[in-house]
């Protein structure tokens, strides 16, 4: 009998698209796999009971105390406050140039303590003689150093996000990384999201990376807005991170017009209060004052961690959405945000040299329909935002249009029928 591990230490809340990727895995895997269990982060609690069978058990470390005694120790020996210190939250200050390497031992640390679990979680699911799946939605390094030392018999299927500097992230050389790959097992199999991933793997010698559809979740009872009531909405969903251009928002939104197409603009931010990341409260404050700068109801601050149905709402109440990702990462890598927003059929706005610029670009050369802008740097976002509201009846028409063959693709049933292709099944 099969059944299949989910394990994600990225699964930390109800917030962010790890959680809606694995439930969209889950429920689907539960009708082809007599047991399906997920392996969170121990603090993650699904308050929602839609997955039953949840073992709350990584990552003992937890990186979010270790950044807080380091914000600690500077504030105590360093009390004085600084040019980088937040007003509101004089406790998060650091050294700067501290911070990246407080996330790169937190991230060694993780990987060791995650390589331990995951070797435990194996020798106890293999007792049973079943024929074991482990899924890894979001693969690293530790889990490749992993699957290249097992013997088998679990069928471990891992999805490699990001590009292979990042998912290495300096831990060996590349050539050896490269080695690895073309190392693995047949009872391993890699997979990306999106075809500029997949290519970037399979120069490396992963000859049999396959590239998965992007499973969402998407709720029954939530319609979009049409997008021709008054104002318009532009809308920053998701994390608040820096290379998601959380950062940059106070002088993208400073440059929006008050009006556009003769209707009130109006911004929504999902907020970055909970950030132990001094970058990310700094620009929270600078998003707050901005806020209260423009007229009143010009900037909605949204709450950052809520339940899925909450997130959907904002997305249903959304005329445009917006990504000002920053990172290199997102060259090739997908985003859920992209994903999430198209299936509801609203126009998109994204960084050029891109994924979500292919995306874009395919839509209009082989379908005839303009999905969005993908703007070719940080301070064109504004112009990119009036020129999708200055046509967003048309906009929205076709993106609607896009949504019905993008449905048909991107969905958790599609996602769990390649994993069981890849294992033979």
């Amino acid at each position: 009998m099969r059944k299949l591990l989910i394990v994600d230490p990225s699964l930390l809340s109800l917030a962010g698209h790890s959680y809606n990727y694995d439930l969209a895995i889950y429920e689907a895997a539960c009708k082809r796999f007599y047991r399906v269990v997920v392996y969170a982060d121990r603090g993650f609690r699904d308050a929602s009971g839609r997955m039953r069978d949840l073992r709350p058990v990584l990552n003992r470390l937890r990186m979010d105390r270790l950044k807080g005694l380091v914000n600690w120790v500077f504030h105590r020996l360093r009390p004085r406050p600084r040019h980088d210190a937040s007003p509101t939250r004089p406790h998060a200050t650091v050294v700067p140039g501290v911070w990246p390497w407080v996330i790169r031992v937190a991230k060694w640390l993780r990987a060791r303590d995650l390589a331990g679990s995951l070797r435990r979680i194996l020798r106890e699911e293999q007792r049973t003689g079943d024929e074991v799946h482990v899924f890894f939605q979001h693969a690293h390094f530790s889990e490749l150093m992993l699957a290249a030392g097992s013997q088998g018999p679990a069928n471990l299927h891992l999805v490699l996000r990001y590009s292979p500097d990042l998912v290495n992230a300096g831990q060996v050389e590349p050539a050896a990384f490269a080695r690895t790959l073309r190392g693995l097992g047949r009872h391993v199999h890699l997979y990306t999201d999106s075809e500029r991933l997949s290519a970037e793997y399979r120069a490396l010698g992963a000859s049999d990376v396959r590239t998965l559809p992007v499973p969402i979740l998407l709720p029954d009872d939530i319609r979009a807005d049409e997008g021709e009531q008054d104002p318009i909405r532009v809308a920053f969903l998701g994390a608040a991170r820096v290379e998601k251009g959380y950062c940059e928002l106070p002088r993208i939104i400073a440059g929006f017009p008050a009006k556009a197409a003769g209707r009130r603009l109006v911004t929504m931010v999902q907020g970055g209060a909970g950030s132990l990341d001094p970058r990310v409260q700094r620009a929270t404050d600078e998003l707050c004052a901005l806020a209260e700068r423009l007229p009143p109801g010009a900037i909605e601050l949204l709450p950052d961690e809520v339940p899925l149905q909450t997130y959907y709402g904002w997305f249903a109440r959304a005329s445009i959405v917006a990504m000002p990702y920053v990172s290199a990462k997102y060259n090739a890598s997908t985003s859920g945000i992209f994903v999430e927003a198209l299936c509801f059929g609203i126009p998109v706005v994204c960084p050029a040299n891109s994924w979500m610029a292919d995306v874009i670009e395919e839509a209009r050369t082989e379908k005839g329909l303009v999905i969005g802008i993908a703007a070719p740097a940080l301070e064109d976002f504004p112009s990119a935002i009036g020129a999708v509201s200055a046509e967003l009846p048309r906009y929205r028409g076709a993106v609607r249009e896009f949504a019905r063959h993008w449905r048909a693709v991107h969905n958790a049933d599609a996602c769990v029928e390649v994993l069981l292709g890849a294992a033979g099944r």
